[in-house]
């Protein structure tokens, strides 16, 4: 198995936050990293993120569109979820590996 250098944070409809990339800057997988396959506060504060990203959308089986934060409330809970799981990311990490932060809320 290739060593796991960059944990990249980024919305993806459908999708969990967090891409794991080799020391070749390629993706090797879209999950917790190995050590932390079993951790329900790293895996639950980040599906709670990508659960309300999700919501954004509107998918059905003749549509798929993307709708947008319905309001400034959301937008602020969105944001509260996300640095809830970085500082818990952050905390695991200590140090082990680059965290490159590519959510960018001025976009919902």
């Amino acid at each position: 198995m290739m060593m796991i250098k960059k944990i990249r944070l980024l919305l993806e409809y459908n999708t969990y936050c967090l891409w794991l990339y080799d020391e070749n800057d390629e993706i090797i997988d879209n999950d917790n990293p190995p050590e932390w396959n079993d951790d329900t506060d790293l895996t639950n504060a980040f599906m709670a993120v990508s659960d309300l990203y999700d919501s954004f959308f509107l998918d059905t089986s003749k549509e798929f569109t993307y709708i947008g934060c319905p309001n400034a409330e959301t937008a602020q809970r969105l944001k509260q979820l996300i640095d809830k799981a970085i500082n818990i990311l952050i905390q695991k990490n200590n140090g082990k590996y680059i965290i490159q932060n590519d959510i960018n809320l001025e976009d919902i």
